[in-house]
C-alpha cells in the first residue's frame, strides 16, 4: 500500500492533464484554507480494467471528515512517476507545497518528496508501521498482551525522545529482542515515526490515523468496479466526489445551526461549543470532563507574571504548566496542544483557576472551527483562488464566493439574536424581490455547460484509444497481511478436511 499524508493549504481547482506518466484530475469545490490534509496514493487496488495505479489524494476537513482534492492514475511506481505526480499536484495547488507529508517507507516516494518539496517536512506512517509488529516479533510474542500493551506505551505515551529511548531499550532487554534487525530499523528510523521527537508541529492527530487508506477505499469501490474503462471510471468518480461534498454541507449545516449538549456548567465549555464544529468539540469536552473528574492542582508558585502549577491526574504523572498572567500562555510537558490542535485537560484547569471564561485565541486553531471553510484561499504568490466547479464567468466566480462567505458569516453572527435575525430575514427577502422583478438569464444548455468545464469546444471526430493493461506492483485484490494469509490457509485446510470426510 502506497500512503501519502499531507498537511496541505489548497485552493477550489479543477484541472487535468495528460502526460506519458497518465492522467491526473484535481477537483476542489471549495477552499480548505488551513485544514488538515491527508492524501493516499495506493498501488495495492486497480479500479479499472487496464491496472493502471489509482492515486487519490484524500485530506481532513474541520468535521475530520475525508475531502478528496484529486486523484490520478500512474503506469508504474518508479521515482519518474512519483516526481512527476508530485510536481503535477503542485501546479494544481497554484505552487503551494505541503508542510507536512506522511508516507510509508517506499523508496521511490522519499525520493519523490525531496526532489519537488525539498522545504516539507516529511514523516513515516505509524499505522503501516506498527500494521507489521506482530509479523516481525515471532510467535512468542505476538499474542502478548503484556508485550503489546509495554510496546504501544513506548510509542504513543513517551513525552520525550529520552522517555521513549529508555522505554525502548527496556523493552528489547525484558523480552530477548535484541537479535531482532526489524526492530534495528525502526529504532534507527525513530526521527521519523515516534511522535515524541516531533512534537513541536501542529499534526492534528493524523499520526494516530488507523484505517482511514482502507475506508477511502471502500468509499471508491461502493461506486466504481475493475471493468471500468476510463470515461466510465470518470463518471463514477465525479459522483463520488458529489457525495462527499454534499455531506461536508450537511456537516456543516448541523455545527452551524445546532449546539452539542453540554456536560458541565463550565464557562470554557460552552465557549469551545460555540467556535469548534461539533466532531472537534466532541474531543475538547472530554477533556474538560477529564479536568473536572479527574484532575487536582497540587501546589502554586509564582515569580513575577510567571505562574507555575503542578497537577495531578488520574495517570499517576504530575505535569507543571507555567502560565502567563498577562498574555494566557502556557508551557507545559504533555504538548497536546502541539499534536491535535486542542488544548489538554491539565491547561483547562489552570485556564478555570485563573478565571478565563473562554478558550486564549492563540488556542483555537482556525482549521478546526465551525467557519473553517468559510474563507477566500489564496494561491503560492497570494492571489485569490476562485471556485471552478460552476460554469461561471471569473467575475461572477468572485462575487459568488464572496456572497456565499459573507452570507454565512452574517447568519453566524445573527443566529442568536432575534433583532439580527429579523433584519437579516428581510434583507435578503427584498433582494430575493427585486432579483425577481428584473428577470432571469436564459441557462446553458448541457453542451455548453460541458464545454466550459472541461475549457474547450467538443471536436466533431472523437477517436480515442484504450490505454495497454500496465504492469505494475501488486494486483487488483488488496495484498493480505501475514495473519490474514494464516486465517486463510485454516479456513482452506478445514473445508478440505470436511469434503474427505
Amino acid at each position: 500500500m502506497r500512503m501519502i499524508n499531507l498537511q496541505i493549504f489548497s485552493g477550489p481547482i479543477v484541472y487535468a492533464e495528460k502526460t506519458t506518466h497518465c492522467l491526473v484530475k484535481w477537483c476542489l469545490s471549495t477552499p480548505h484554507t488551513a485544514l488538515i490534509g491527508m492524501a493516499w496514493c495506493d498501488s495495492t487496488y486497480r479500479f479499472n480494467r487496464y491496472d493502471l495505479v489509482f492515486a487519490p489524494f484524500t485530506g481532513v476537513n474541520n468535521h475530520k471528515s475525508c475531502v478528496t482534492f484529486g486523484a490520478a492514475f500512474l503506469w508504474n511506481e518508479k521515482q519518474e512517476s512519483y516526481i512527476w505526480l508530485f510536481k503535477t499536484f503542485l501546479k494544481a495547488m497554484c505552487g503551494v507545497a505541503p508542510k507536512l507529508i506522511i508516507t510509508d517507507e517506499d523508496q521511490s516516494m522519499r525520493i519523490g518528496i525531496e526532489h519537488v518539496f525539498p522545504n516539507t517536512i516529511h514523516r513515516l506512517c505509524m499505522w503501516h508501521i506498527l500494521m507489521k509488529l506482530t509479523e516481525k516479533v515471532g510467535a512468542t510474542l505476538k499474542n502478548s498482551p503484556d508485550f503489546h500493551e509495554q510496546f504501544m506505551s513506548c510509542v504513543w505515551g513517551s513525552e520525550t525522545p529520552n522517555e521513549f529511548e529508555s522505554k525502548w531499550c527496556s523493552i528489547i532487554n525484558d523480552f530477548g529482542l535484541d537479535d531482532n534487525t526489524w526492530l534495528q530499523e525502526k529504532y534507527e528510523l525513530r526521527r521519523s515515526w515516534i511522535p515524541a521527537y516531533f512534537t513541536d508541529f501542529h499534526l492534528g492527530g493524523i499520526l494516530r490515523t488507523t484505517s482511514r487508506s482502507e475506508s477511502e477505499n471502500a468509499f471508491f469501490r461502493h461506486f466504481t468496479n475493475r471493468n471500468l474503462a476510463l470515461i466510465e471510471f470518470w463518471v463514477r468518480f465525479e459522483t463520488a466526489l458529489e457525495e462527499q461534498r454534499q455531506k461536508e454541507l450537511q456537516e456543516d449545516n448541523v455545527s452551524l445551526h445546532t449546539l452539542p449538549i453540554l456536560k458541565t456548567c463550565w464557562s470554557i465549555e460552552s465557549h469551545g461549543r460555540e467556535v469548534y464544529t461539533h466532531e472537534v468539540f466532541a474531543e475538547f469536552q472530554s477533556q474538560v470532563l477529564a479536568a473536572r473528574d479527574y484532575c487536582h492542582v497540587k501546589t502554586i508558585t509564582q515569580i513575577g507574571e510567571l505562574r507555575t502549577i503542578s497537577i495531578s491526574s488520574n495517570s499517576g504523572k504530575v505535569r507543571q504548566v507555567s502560565f502567563n498572567t498577562s498574555t494566557k500562555e502556557t508551557h507545559y510537558s504533555c504538548r497536546m496542544f502541539e499534536s491535535l490542535g486542542i488544548i489538554c485537560r491539565h491547561i483547562i484547569v489552570v485556564l478555570k483557576n485563573e478565571g478565563c471564561n473562554e478558550i486564549p485565541s492563540q488556542y483555537v486553531l482556525h482549521r478546526w472551527t465551525k467557519m473553517a471553510a468559510r474563507h477566500l484561499a489564496y494561491d503560492a504568490n497570494g492571489h485569490e483562488l476562485q471556485g471552478s466547479s460552476t460554469c461561471l464567468p471569473p467575475v461572477i466566480k468572485k462575487l459568488y464566493a464572496e456572497t456565499c462567505s459573507n452570507f454565512s458569516l452574517a447568519l453566524h453572527v445573527a443566529k442568536h439574536s432575534e433583532e439580527k435575525m429579523r433584519y437579516l430575514h428581510k434583507a435578503i427577502g427584498d433582494a430575493y424581490t427585486q432579483l425577481g422583478q428584473e428577470g432571469t438569464v436564459s441557462e446553458q444548455s448541457k453542451v455548453q455547460e460541458f464545454e466550459s468545464f472541461v475549457g474547450t469546444s467538443f471536436p466533431t471526430v472523437i477517436n480515442i484509444h484504450p490505454p495497454d493493461v500496465a504492469k505494475t506492483k501488486g494486483s487488483g485484490k488488496r495484498l493480505k497481511r501475514g495473519s490474514e494469509q494464516t486465517v486463510t490457509q485454516k479456513k482452506k485446510r478445514a473445508k478440505e478436511h470436511h469434503k474427505n470426510k
